[in-house]
């Protein structure tokens, strides 16, 4: 099977979130695929089956498979449109635990993926010092939506300076906890980073499926629809991101870092 990595929502090398993308030539079980993410060790690993009209999609983190990745569905997508196993003149269709997700390659080589958006509610249980006291920054509102807690910092620099204890971080959501802070500068509209230890990832490089949460909440707060938005991790990634009605158009760069043959 032939075996890639690819960085996602760059343009640089060694930039964005490495994802592994794996072409599926026979069956794998569940497990030989989690073997192969813990192997891989990335925050993704994506096992795609090539199909006439559609591709089957799957993702892994070394800890356990998740319903929906947005860094390995670009570079999936990404893979299958420069090597050979897709046109370029179509859209391809993946069929995920998350529904269909559609995605394109657009005239300049980046890529737009239709995703499902996630409208986050107001969480109440939650003492918001604690929060406080743990990410050393005044929070403005604490959300939820299932799996994930999200923070929204006051002050873009608590977002950018803060460094939480995984301990503590594990213990607010089942999956991990986004937080984010508006900018409003000529670079980006918003940022954010993603924490998740309890899937095996201390902090998400860059992370495609947040922004189908973050879309909708900064498009309520600003009353606007697209943005252009940026992962404050150390690698860091940028994205374009537009709400359209209940679904949210991600749209970024990746670029390969090798490919091999994988032996298994």
């Amino acid at each position: 099977m032939r075996l890639f990595q690819i960085d996602s929502f760059t343009q640089e090398l060694f930039k964005g979130n490495p994802a592994a993308v794996c072409i599926v030539d026979r069956s794998l079980t569940d497990s030989q695929m989690q073997q192969i993410a813990v192997e891989m060790n990335l925050s993704e690993t994506a096992f795609v089956k090539i199909g006439k009209d559609s591709c089957n999609l799957r993702w892994f983190t070394p800890a356990k498979e998740v319903p929906l990745c947005g860094h390995a569905t670009l570079a999936s997508a990404y893979v299958l449109f420069n090597e050979g196993y897709w046109s370029a003149e179509k859209p391809i269709i993946f069929n995920t635990l998350s529904g269909e997700l559609i995605v394109t390659q657009n005239y300049d080589s980046s890529l737009s993926m239709d995703f499902p958006s996630l409208t986050p509610v107001e969480e109440r249980d939650v003492a918001v010092s604690r929060l406080e006291e743990l990410f050393g920054g005044e929070v403005a509102e604490v959300l939820t939506v299932p799996n994930e807690l999200i923070v929204i910092f006051r002050d873009l620099n608590t977002l950018l300076n803060t460094n939480p204890n995984s301990d503590a971080i594990s213990n607010l959501a089942v999956n991990g906890v986004i937080v984010s802070a508006w900018a409003g500068n000529e670079d980006y509209d918003f940022a954010s980073r993603y924490f998740a230890p309890n899937l095996g990832i201390k902090e998400d490089p860059v992370t495609g499926f947040m922004h189908t949460i973050l879309t909708p909440y900064w498009s309520k707060r600003m009353e606007r629809l697209e943005f252009k938005a940026l992962q404050a991790s150390d690698r860091t990634g940028k994205m374009t991101t537009k709400l359209k009605e209940e679904r949210v158009i991600l749209s970024g760069d990746a670029i390969k870092v090798f490919e091999t043959e994988l032996s298994f």
